[in-house]
């Protein structure tokens, strides 16, 4: 089995000025070498090999210069096998550079559009898909490993429950062709707000005995929550116990002055980035719809120190499936 020596990224440093300063001189011609024991140290390469020829009796396999995309390669003291630098590791998958891989990476940290680092680097774009693709996977495969990330909520706290398109999300009117309804759950503590989202089953309004919304709610919201809902949702919410109380966004506007939105402008500017990714999702099939629908929940999470948190996240979900 490939032992990994994984070592945190450096916390408490500025994400784009720690890529600029430590990581960035290493993706720079001649700096294979540095670039592959950086990547080492944290784990995305493993640190140690054994041959995988029977009669070598599982021999480490050791570092030598090649003349390869990557610089080097394992070798075998003993068969002379040879096997890519990236063998069994999450950068085995890409067809580029290694600085391309990281570049990519970072990219998608910074939710680049993957054509625009296609268009400006020798990146292929099928490349960058998948990069972007790989990370998103991650970022789906973590969120869904670690369901306590998606409790949102609790004493004196401020949750707000509505369903796109047709809530208060935002105060652009939208067409009638979005086809798919999709649940949302914010917790505004958080800065940004948390988000819980969901596509729901065209059906659900048929199913008299499972309310989905209120499956969500009680599977998703802590208790001493206050709820703040659209009105179609309020009289479902309002039967809810354990929450601290429940208000519908129409009572919050007969709060605002005349002629002001002000509670309507509030809640557009909370739910600004799951708009947008709704309405992405509104182009998609459901599987992918809710791939990016965790993806967004991840960055609302991890977003801040996007780079650092998603290698260690792909460290985790490489060693999982290599042990599955």
């Amino acid at each position: 089995m490939d032992i990994y020596n994984y070592s945190p990224v450096p916390k408490d440093v500025n994400i784009d000025r720690y890529y600029e300063s430590t990581i960035l001189p290493l993706l720079q011609p001649g700096k294979e070498g540095d670039l592959c024991n950086w990547l080492k140290s944290i784990g995305l390469l493993a640190t140690e090999v054994k041959c995988p020829n029977a009669d070598c009796n599982n021999v480490n396999l050791t570092w030598c210069k090649a003349r390869v995309v990557d610089k080097y390669n394992w070798s075998c003291p003993l068969c002379k096998k040879k096997l890519p630098i990236r063998y069994k590791s999450f950068l085995a998958d890409f067809k580029c550079d290694l600085p391309s891989v990281i570049k990519g990476i970072y990219s998608w940290c910074k939710n680049v559009c993957v054509d625009d680092i296609c268009d400006n680097n020798k990146l292929k774009l099928n490349v960058g898909k998948r990069i972007y693709g790989q990370c998103a996977t991650v970022a789906e495969w973590y969120m869904q490993n670690h369901p306590e990330q998606s409790n949102l909520g609790g004493v004196d706290s401020v949750v707000l429950v509505d369903i796109f398109p047709d809530g208060n999300m935002t105060l652009v009117p939208h067409n009638n062709n979005f086809s798919k309804r999709i649940l949302c759950i914010a917790d505004t503590t958080f800065i940004p707000a948390r988000v819980w989202a969901k596509i729901l089953d065209p059906t659900h309004h048929n199913k008299e005995n499972n309310n989905p919304v209120i499956e969500a709610v009680f599977a998703h919201v802590l208790p001493g929550s206050t709820l703040v809902t659209s009105q179609q949702l309020y009289n479902d919410l309002c039967m809810i116990k354990g929450m601290s109380d429940v208000v519908s966004v129409e009572a919050l506007m007969k709060l605002d002055p005349p002629e002001n939105q002000q509670s309507l402008v509030n809640l557009e500017t909370i739910w600004s980035a799951t708009v947008a990714v709704c309405t992405q999702v509104q182009e998609m099939t459901t599987t992918q719809g809710q791939q990016l629908l965790r993806e967004l929940q991840w960055r609302q999470i991890y977003g801040s120190d996007a780079l650092f948190n998603v290698l260690a996240h792909i460290v985790d979900y490489f060693n999982n499936q290599a042990v599955a």
